[in-house]
């Protein structure tokens, strides 16, 4: 497991940040905190274009008998790339032994002003707003990516038997982490999930830790 930590912050909450990881470096959040969802995606450091696709990886996962909609193992970017760009490689809350395969993660989308006026609350801030002000920190602007998709870390969330989505608790507590190894030089781009209106961060949103890793013990 990596060993030297070379870059360690604590992103405050209901903000967004975006933090560069080299191949064989290792990307690791944390919960910080307590229970708090992080909405992730990566995106080639070289190449803006290539970016990763939550539902494409779900289901190549699935096939390969490597997860699924509620846990993925290797993370691949959109058609026509369809590179491996990372892969989990240690998850304490994903790993099926805490409340079984449903518990750790969902692969699907994220807040935005349209969703959350539907729900009555005009002018909260969303993922998307924290996703906008990322991206701006390496010149792009939101409308120039494909951030809908998403790894929601710690998002205890499922499609019920009416097809409507059901979300709970987080099962993650403070100290839980999950790493990803980096396959290529990418970029992360964080949104600490500004909810609490909803169980997703049990109501109360919290910062959380991120950490780059790299070396072997």
């Amino acid at each position: 497991m990596p060993s030297n930590v070379v870059k360690d912050i604590v992103i405050p909450k209901c903000s967004g940040k975006t933090m560069k990881v080299e191949k064989g470096q290792v990307f690791r959040v944390i919960a910080h905190e307590g229970k708090q969802v992080a909405d992730l995606t990566f995106l080639n450091a070289h190449n803006f274009k290539e970016h990763f696709a939550a539902e494409h990886s779900a289901v190549l996962n699935s096939m390969q008998g490597t997860g699924g909609y509620y846990r993925i193992t290797k993370l691949y970017s959109k058609p026509p790339y369809e590179n491996v760009m990372a892969t989990v490689i240690s998850d304490s809350v994903g790993n099926g032994a805490r409340g079984g395969e449903r518990a750790g993660h969902f692969m699907m989308c994220h807040c935005s002003n349209r969703l959350l006026n539907h729900l009555g609350m005009p002018g909260t801030r969303t993922c998307s707003d924290n996703f906008a002000d990322a991206f701006k920190e390496i010149g792009l602007n939101q409308e120039d990516t494909y951030d809908e998709t998403i790894f929601n870390v710690w998002m205890q969330s499922w499609i019920g038997e009416d097809g409507g989505m059901c979300s709970a608790q987080p099962l993650a507590e403070i100290g839980d982490t999950i790493d990803f190894l980096a396959e290529m030089d990418i970029i992360a781009v964080i949104s600490v999930c500004p909810d609490e209106t909803s169980p997703c961060n049990d109501f109360k949103a919290k910062s959380l830790r991120f950490q780059v890793l790299e070396g072997e013990e």
